[in-house]
């Protein structure tokens, strides 16, 4: 088996049946606003970055979900990050947690700047066979109990 042809052809059909056995899988991250709700808010988020899918849970097609409080200091800047509850338990805090940190907000206009709490809950939802397939799994999750 020392012939390069017979190699080349053997790694060829090799890749072939990976990509055809290749799955597309789609997953969303959903955030919602439980307390205070965006209209009541003395801070509202500037920087749109979301959290990635927790490759835990990815690694296992897993969905899951995380609630957090969060406390904005007078001068908008995220002070503490609590985990409160999470389904899986340990899969979401972490990369969770980093992208909070890297949340920037801003004081609504007639605000006065004062330190807020604020609870929020983010889904990880994963399926469908489109992206707008997971997107709606997620809302739908969203209105589930997130603790177990």
């Amino acid at each position: 088996m020392n012939n390069p042809i017979k190699l080349a052809g053997l790694a060829a059909i090799t890749l072939l049946s990976i990509q055809a056995n290749a799955k597309t899988f789609y997953a969303d991250v959903h955030l919602t606003h439980l307390q205070p709700t965006v209209s009541e808010a003395t801070w509202v988020r500037t920087k749109q970055v979301t959290p990635r899918y927790p490759l835990e849970l990815a690694k296992s097609g897993t969905a899951g979900c995380g609630v957090f409080k969060l406390t904005i200091n007078e001068q908008g800047k995220t002070e503490a990050i609590e985990l409160v509850s999470s389904i899986p338990k340990r899969a979401v805090k972490r990369p969770a947690t980093k992208v909070i940190k890297q949340w920037d907000w801003q004081l609504v206009a007639g605000k006065t700047p004062v330190a807020e709490e604020k609870l929020i809950r983010l889904d990880f939802c994963m399926g469908g066979s489109t992206l707008e397939e997971a997107k709606a799994r997620c809302v739908a999750q969203s209105k589930m109990a997130c603790s177990g």
